[in-house]
């Protein structure tokens, strides 16, 4: 069965807007759009969103004005709050999480157009949707552009334009945007745990590199064996403890990493004698 336009519409394929159901659709909306923005008590202001929206859940506050071209595309979830001057193209559906915040002058994009010219002026047009996790601030004058998804707990900074998809716990900004930190939960832990876990993540990460190292070491055998050279270089072990020595910016630090490295070559050197015999 061949699909309407609103269908073609909503599934992000291309359709034909001037199709007269989608006419009348955003005729309708217009309406919904002047009820909304011109009512002063926000609890009837909030039921009108609730009648427009495709689905909301008890608490939704929009203040106005808000914008948008069918309103029954946009789904939104517990908590959502949207400041002045919103602007929501939902020819796709766009889903917003639950404890969503929205700064004044945000502008979600699912509307886009053919590239190809002659496409493009034949009045077809065509989307992606947008989808917004839980717990997510969107700043001021934000962009979000067809087909982005945003993943639970983001911050978007003020002004930024989102081009592509973000995982959860991150804040992104800039033009394109781009991931400025990653946001990390308080813990409920005493210091002491927390320190400890700190010190199991950098273990993990210096094993990785003394495998890498004794890989090296490895090569640094192989190489002896075949030139019959000796297992101890002095030289070498003195200018490499001289330049750890160098490379420790704490004073306090110093003296233990570079006995910390004397170990580690004393363990070098057993493991390339093993090797050699």
């Amino acid at each position: 069965m061949e699909l309407t336009e609103k269908e073609k519409m909503i599934a992000g394929k291309l359709y034909f807007s001037g199709d007269s159901e989608l006419v009348a659709d955003r005729k309708d909306a217009r309406i919904k759009l002047r009820g909304i923005n011109q009512e002063t008590d926000k609890k009837k202001r909030e039921e009108l969103v609730k009648q427009t929206f495709g689905r909301t859940k008890n608490r939704v506050y929009v203040e106005p004005t808000i914008s948008f071209d069918y309103g029954y595309n946009i789904f939104v979830g517990e908590n959502f709050y949207c400041n002045f001057h919103n602007v929501f193209l939902d020819i796709c559906p766009i889903t917003i999480g639950d404890n969503c915040l929205f700064g004044p002058n945000v502008q979600l994009y699912t509307a886009s157009h053919p590239l190809e010219p002659g496409k493009r002026n034949s009045g077809q047009e065509l989307g992606k949707p947008i989808t917004i996790g839980n717990n997510v601030w969107i700043g001021g004058s934000s962009v979000v552009i067809p087909g982005v998804t945003l993943g639970d707990n983001v911050v978007v900074a003020a002004g930024a334009v989102v081009t592509k998809s973000f995982p959860a716990n991150v804040v992104v900004g800039g033009n394109p945007a781009q991931i400025i930190k990653t946001i990390e939960e308080e813990s409920d832990k005493d210091a002491l745990t927390q320190a400890r876990e700190k010190i199991d993540h950098i273990d993990r990460e210096i094993i990785a590199l003394l495998e890498k190292r004794m890989s090296a070491v490895s090569e640094v055998t192989a190489y002896k064996a075949q030139t019959k050279k000796a297992v101890l270089d002095t030289s070498r072990e003195e200018a490499v403890l001289a330049n750890v020595a160098d490379l420790v910016k704490d004073e306090n630090y110093r003296e233990t990493i570079v006995e910390t490295f004397k170990d580690i070559m004393k363990q070098s050197r057993k493991y390339q004698e093993g090797r050699l015999e």
